[in-house]
């Protein structure tokens, strides 16, 4: 879950409303890749693992708000990765290796702290384990696969920025966003149309709560808002 401040209020977004920023990103994409459906896909789906998770999610004590992905603790968010890429298997063999190839690739990384380190090596062996097994199944070779793993990591970051929102100007994954009125700028543009927007559903979350049926009755009832963000190229 992530949380947008707009002001006073809170707009609480589902990860998989996150990644499906990250999909629209992907399918404007100017420059070429391939295999172009099946990356899309998994951009479009590279946190299936929370799905299960944003329908009931956990309160955070420290904010009284629900977890954040970022500060959910790390053996449940490992939980939540673990075996993401393996969900889409039936969709699509190379969009469920490359989300395995993502979540390994966060980890590597951005290192959990040391405390963590045998359930972060469990992890790094089921997943590199299950990627080998696509790979020879595929015959995918190390260099797309590489290269598209990246894609995926520029789209995340990208779409993360752009979910929480863009008030200044900052550099995101080579790229630098900048705040124009209700247009974000992008330098260098790397769209293949000459703008257009991303859009993403997320609920007005009001108050904090030190009881985690109340969060979650409160969040089931919270009005819906559609937030658009219009991408625009530097002047």
């Amino acid at each position: 879950m992530l949380h947008r401040r707009a002001g006073d209020e809170l707009v609480v977004v589902g990860q998989p409303a996150h990644a499906l920023v990250a999909g629209a990103l992907a399918r404007a994409w100017a420059d070429p890749f391939a295999p172009r459906d099946a990356v899309c896909l998994a951009a479009e789906q590279h946190d299936v693992g929370w799905t299960g998770w944003e329908l009931a999610p956990e309160l955070d004590a420290a904010t009284g708000l629900p977890y954040t992905f970022a500060d959910l603790p790390v053996p449940r968010r490992l939980a939540l990765w673990a075996g993401a890429g393996k969900r889409l298997v039936p969709q699509s063999r190379y969009a469920a290796l490359l989300v395995s190839l993502h979540g390994t690739l966060l980890v590597e990384r951005f290192p959990p702290p040391p405390e963590h380190a045998a359930i972060v090596d469990a992890y790094l062996g089921r997943e590199r384990a299950f990627q080998e097994t696509l790979r020879r199944s595929l015959g995918a070779g190390p260099v797309e696969l590489a290269r598209n793993r990246e894609l995926v990591f520029t789209w995340d970051a990208l779409s993360l920025a752009l979910v929480h929102g863009v008030s200044d100007s900052r550099a995101v994954a080579g790229f630098t966003l900048s705040a124009d009125g209700p247009h974000v700028r992008v330098a260098p543009w790397p769209f293949s149309e000459p703008q257009f927007a991303v859009s993403f559903e997320g609920r007005v979350l009001g108050g904090t709560f030190t009881d985690e049926s109340a969060m979650r009755a409160a969040l089931d009832a919270a009005p819906w808002v559609v937030v658009e963000t219009p991408l625009r190229p530097a002047t």
